[in-house]
């Protein structure tokens, strides 16, 4: 089970929030093995591959009953929860693929905003750039609810827990249509929010025409790199 709440809301009405803001959890649903062994046996978590991890736990009914029985039942908890939450129909654009909580959250905190609400809500970058998330961030761009997109690198550890290669954004979404979105990509600190070089506006429908198949976020490190992209296409 993993539950979730919402560390600020704001003038809650009948129809939902005026503003939500949060920091959604970010865990794949699937069980991981090797984070799952870790604690209990090191061996099995440290195992070279797979398919020696598999041999391994194959031995476990006869060696460690115990504990062969609390990663069974983990295991079929994590799958049933995956199947329930595809099956529910509650996440119709991000229960795809190894589901993550975030995405997710990203979905729900849309439905938790009224009709001139706003969230804004910490998540990994891949929420608009990953495959296993562009039917949402199509519908987002599709529907204008983008406001901002800030995408950080974690090289200056503003998150301790999270390795430094972990690409984040602060994701601000509006129920109001919104003409342009503004962007900032590869920031490592808040200062670089305020670079006026790094920021940069792109509309929905400039979006679409970077990349028409996928639906996914396109990447500049300069609003120069943006407008002469632009440009070409």
């Amino acid at each position: 089970h993993w539950t979730f709440e919402f560390p600020t809301v704001f003038n809650e009405s009948k129809s939902g929030f005026d503003v939500v803001l949060g920091n959604p959890p970010w865990e794949r649903i699937k069980l991981q093995e090797k984070e799952f062994f870790a604690p209990y046996d090191p061996e099995i978590a440290n195992a070279p591959n797979k398919a020696a991890r598999n041999k391994l736990i194959k031995k476990l009914p006869e060696e460690n009953p115990a504990l062969y029985a609390q990663f069974v039942q983990a295991k079929a908890s994590a799958e049933n929860l995956s199947t329930f939450v595809r099956e529910s129909g509650r996440f119709p654009l991000t229960a795809y693929g190894d589901i993550n909580t975030y995405a997710l959250f990203a979905g729900h905190v849309r439905d938790l905003i009224n009709t001139k609400g706003r969230a804004g809500i910490i998540v990994p970058t891949g929420i608009a750039t990953d495959f296993g998330t562009k039917d949402y961030f199509g519908d987002v761009i599709d529907k204008k609810q983008l406001v901002s997109l800030f995408d950080f690198e974690n090289r200056e550890g503003l998150f301790d827990g999270v390795h430094r290669s972990y690409k984040f954004c602060l994701l601000t979404l509006s129920c109001e249509p919104v003409e342009k979105a503004d962007f900032i990509f590869f920031a490592t600190n808040i200062g670089h929010l305020r670079d006026k070089l790094r920021r940069f506006s792109l509309s929905p429908r400039e979006i679409a025409r970077f990349n028409p198949n996928t639906r996914t976020m396109p990447i500049f490190r300069t609003r120069p790199d943006a407008a002469l992209t632009n440009k070409i296409y």
